[in-house]
């Protein structure tokens, strides 16, 4: 295949099986990455994963890896996009492989979907790296490997991930899963976000998870109206922006005040006096925090004032 793409001598977008990574030597990524003799270079690269059979994963002549990223020849310096989709059973592309990528790396757009391979150890690298240039993060794992890290608070080195989000100057396009979140993702008015932001959550920083602490439940509430601050900041500049934060089987829409979930056992708990008011909702039940496969009832939406009143009374829970 590498042979192939070298004779496209104006190729600017390319979907490649992720075992190109691990197939393909240094000098043929050196090759499919470089700026071309007409100026022309390789813009976005697309790496594409599945599983394989069994068959396949214990099939040693499979199991080769050449390891190009290792080599110093090879530069990502003239990508833009990067995107990574779905998981493998063989050799998946991981954090190591963002880092390694992250050491040239000056991206515009970074897409990391469907893979439990990647954490944010990985993202976060990538995000550093192309800090002053980044525009678009799209962080959807597939299920709860996407928030591992060292630590879930900060990115082990002392620095905290919530103000990593937010430290990108040109970001302007947002869906991201993190471990925990704070108030302080939706504290600087300086940012560009625009449009709809998704932020995905495990818990809530200094607290972890949610479900125990009324510390940790004014803490989330706090973050709610940190949000509608930032969203009213951008009104005034003239920029629409929609939040939704994603945390457990909840989703939260701040400006409106509204929470979309599946009330059905809140209802037989209040033997039906509970919530006194709802309406259908269109965002549920689909991707709670990033996972995916679930089997929830269809979602409602109710006002955060009913929902609170249904976590005092226990009929509802994070």
């Amino acid at each position: 295949m590498f042979q192939i793409l070298e004779h496209c001598d104006r190729l600017d977008t390319v979907s490649l099986p992720w075992t190109m990574l691990r197939y393909g030597s240094d000098e043929d990524w050196v090759k499919l990455l470089r700026r071309r003799r007409n100026g022309t270079a390789l813009s976005s690269l697309e790496l594409l994963a599945v599983d394989l059979k069994q068959s396949h994963t214990t099939d040693h002549s499979r199991q080769m890896d050449k390891k190009p990223l290792d080599s110093f020849k090879v530069s990502f310096g003239q990508l833009r996009k990067i995107k990574l989709s779905g998981t493998s059973n063989l050799m998946p592309v991981n954090d190591d492989d963002l880092v390694a990528i992250s050491r040239t790396a000056r991206l515009h757009d970074i897409h990391v979907t469907g893979t439990t391979a990647v954490t944010t150890k990985g993202l976060v690298a990538l995000g550093r790296a192309s800090r002053n240039t980044l525009r678009v993060v799209e962080h959807s794992p597939l299920s709860d490997d996407g928030f591992k890290h060292p630590n879930a608070v900060s990115t082990g080195d002392g620095s905290h991930l919530c103000e990593e989000v937010v430290s990108c100057p040109n970001l302007s396009s947002l869906a991201i899963s993190l471990p925990n979140i704070c108030r302080d993702v939706f504290s600087n008015t300086s940012i560009r976000w625009a449009g709809d932001v998704q932020i995905r959550a495990a818990g809530i920083c200094r607290f972890g998870d949610l479900k125990q602490s009324t510390d940790a439940h004014n803490a989330f509430f706090d973050i709610l109206s940190q949000a509608r601050s930032l969203i009213q900041a951008q009104r005034i500049k003239g920029v629409e922006l929609n939040i939704e934060i994603f945390v457990g089987h909840l989703i939260f829409e701040p400006a409106k005040a509204l929470v979309h979930a599946d009330l059905s056992v809140g209802e037989l708990l209040s033997d039906g006096s509970w919530p006194s008011w709802q309406e259908p909702s269109s965002k549920g039940p689909y991707g709670q925090t990033g996972q995916y496969g679930k089997e929830e009832q269809a979602y409602s939406c109710i006002s955060e004032g009913e929902f609170v009143e249904g976590l005092q009374k226990g009929y509802i829970s994070f």
